[in-house]
């Protein structure tokens, strides 16, 4: 029985290659298994612009594809590649493959390069192009005939180069192009092209990525792409083919998809931890059998950029140019780098130092300092800083960011305390109290945040009222923190029948729960005036704003310390972060004016929140936030 189909196998793959004699079709069987590989394995070999567009990665990926598993000599497909963003507008791949077809078996290489060009703030060109090289022999080990076949003693390997030149619009989330499969196909044998310009394999695509808002746990950061290709071929004429992934950066993935000429197909992927992903996909043709694909990925994580002490900041090569105030400027020369704050620094000096001799020399001349008068104009190289720093506030010699603990006043009682409600009765604020540590809504949340909230009261000596709590705080900056928060929730469950959330559901026992400021923030003093203590600096869990990206504005998540409406506060922060070795910035919000100073900006999520949770490797313990430009 097995000698039977592989003899059936080796006739049909005779005809194959009697064809191929007048027209090798040898990368027509590269292009096609592509396809089926979008977006999580080998994407740039679907459309060479893929490498580039929606990456932040780079990949090494390997897959094995068993094709019409119930035949004992079914084909057989192996690919190792690497690729991804290698700049901000620059992508790359390199890929090596084995393909077993029958009697034939093709090794050989791909080389990928992608380029993007900005055409406006939403609009993007993305050239691309694929370059490889393909051997296709015959696998002597495979035939089985029991006659001598001409055509397969007088075989000969072919190899052959193809040049798969590609191009993608970008509007958006939207992405639309042309890609041309087999461009330039030469064989070196024959040094000939194997298909005339009229045959040339033609495709077009167009994708759409969304991702998700406002999701969390699981769902956090989910993001759903489609695709839609259709191709022409001389073999198999006009073809089209779908695919649906829904990414789960948490879990995994799921992908659907549908192929005229392979059927239908379905693969989930798992991430086995923040690096390692495997997948499997299964496929079936009509009238053949199925075909199995697994395929593991490792992410490498993303390419930085030059790195001082412990922070790192990405610089783009050719990115949207943001309204930054940057205090780090790049040399050609790197070892200038670390002489670049003093040079700035001493810079700044003698600009002072010039405008107050010019200053005294209009005093002695009896002419008025508030005139318009001459400024000197000096050379600035373009590396240089094109705005001078406001030097009119003093600058503070202490390093407060550094201190792991905040002195407080007032004994060991004056704490910022988030209030429920206050009473002048004990009685009512006991029954308070057991009211609210009793409702459901509490215990879930209890539950679900795995940490223990309950109601208590204290009595306020200054206005003679129990006050009934939820939780303190030594600062009042962070009380006020937790009541925003709870109140933004109380908001939401008043505009859902659903708690949004896990949220605390806050009213009181007398009914009253407008859903308006329900928590508020009270000052309570406990013990003598004048005393100092210390309590520990605590921030909240890290949790990621998001700013909506505009014209001026670079994308990635900042590490903010400080919003500022004007000037020479902002100049202060960033001077005073500089002298303490801490590298920061800061950009201006083109819709509200307003300086946003920031001390780490990533283009990873992971690497932000752990900088936060470790106060940037113990650099900075004061208040801070995480902000999601895009």
């Amino acid at each position: 029985m097995v000698k039977k189909i592989t003899l059936l196998t080796l006739c049909v793959f005779m005809n194959l290659l009697a064809y191929a004699q007048t027209s090798i079709a040898s990368e027509d069987s590269y292009n096609g298994f592509s396809s089926r590989s979008f977006m999580k394995f080998n994407n740039f070999m679907t459309v060479p612009t893929f490498s580039l567009l929606h990456r932040e990665t780079s990949t090494i990926e390997a897959i094995s594809r068993s094709s019409n598993i119930d035949f004992e000599d079914a084909s057989r497909l192996h690919i190792l590649s690497y690729s991804g963003k290698m700049q901000s507008n620059v992508g790359a791949g390199i890929a090596v493959f084995q393909q077993e077809i029958g009697v034939f078996k093709d090794f050989g290489a791909m080389a990928n390069y992608a380029y993007q060009i900005n055409l406006s703030e939403k609009t993007h060109l993305t050239f691309g192009f694929n370059f490889f090289y393909s051997r296709r022999s015959l696998d002597e080990p495979r035939v089985l005939t029991n006659t001598p076949e001409p055509l397969i003693n007088n075989y000969q390997d072919r190899p052959v180069v193809v040049f798969q030149p590609a191009a993608t619009v970008s509007f958006g989330n939207f992405d639309v192009g042309l890609f041309f499969e087999n461009l330039g196909d030469f064989n070196l044998k024959s040094s000939e092209f194997v298909t005339e310009f009229g045959d040339k394999t033609i495709s077009a695509h167009a994708a759409y990525t969304y991702r998700l808002q406002n999701t969390s746990g699981l769902f956090s950061g989910t993001t759903i792409r489609g695709l839609g290709i259709g191709r022409r071929t001389k073999v198999d004429g006009f073809s089209y083919a779908a695919t649906v992934l829904a990414d789960l950066p948490k879990v995994g993935w799921l992908k659907v998809g549908y192929d005229k000429l392979f059927g239908l197909n379905a693969g989930f992927g798992i991430n086995l931890n923040k690096r390692l992903s495997i997948g499997f996909t299964y496929e079936k043709q009509q009238n053949l059998s199925g075909t199995n694909e697994v395929g593991l990925i490792y992410r490498l994580g993303k390419r930085k950029s030059r790195k001082t002490g412990n922070v790192t900041v990405s610089i783009p090569d050719n990115s949207i140019k943001p309204i930054i105030d940057r205090r780090e400027e790049e040399y050609e020369n790197p070892e200038h780098n670390d002489l670049s704050d003093e040079i700035r620094i001493a810079q700044d000096s003698i600009d002072k130092l010039n405008k107050k001799v010019d200053e005294i020399l209009k005093k002695l001349e009896n002419q008025p300092t508030n005139t318009k008068t001459t400024e000197i104009i000096r050379e600035v190289s373009p590396s240089e800083p094109t705005e001078t720093r406001d030097q009119s506030l003093p600058r503070r010699s202490d390093r407060p960011w550094r201190e792991t603990t905040v002195t407080e006043r007032g004994g060991g009682g004056t704490m910022y305390y988030v209030a429920i409600e206050q009473f002048k009765s004990l009685k009512k604020a006991q029954e308070e109290v057991k009211f609210y540590n009793n409702k459901k809504s509490v215990k879930q949340y209890n539950k679900t945040h795995k940490k223990k909230v309950r109601a208590r009261y204290v009595r306020d000596p200054k206005y003679n009222v129990y006050v009934v709590y939820i939780d303190r705080h030594g600062k009042k900056e962070e009380a006020e923190e937790q009541r925003d928060e709870i109140n933004g929730a109380i908001k939401k469950e008043t505009e859902s029948d659903d708690e949004v959330g896990g949220g605390l559901g806050i009213s009181t026992s007398s009914g009253n729960s407008s859903g308006k400021d329900r928590v508020y923030v009270m000052k309570v003093t406990l013990g003598p005036e004048g005393e100092t203590y210390k309590v520990p600096k605590t921030q909240p869990k890290a949790r990621v704003q998001t700013m909506s990206l505009v014209d001026g504005l670079e994308p990635g998540y900042y590490m903010q310390v400080g919003v500022f409406s004007k000037k020479p506060y902002a100049d202060r922060l960033l001077d005073e972060l500089e002298s303490d070795g801490i590298n920061a910035g800061y950009f201006i919000n083109p819709k509200t004016g307003y300086r946003h100073v920031y001390i780490h900006k990533s283009n990873d999520r992971q690497e932000i929140i752990k900088l936060y949770n470790s106060n940037l490797n113990g650099k900075y313990y004061d208040r801070k936030n995480i902000v999601h430009v895009r």
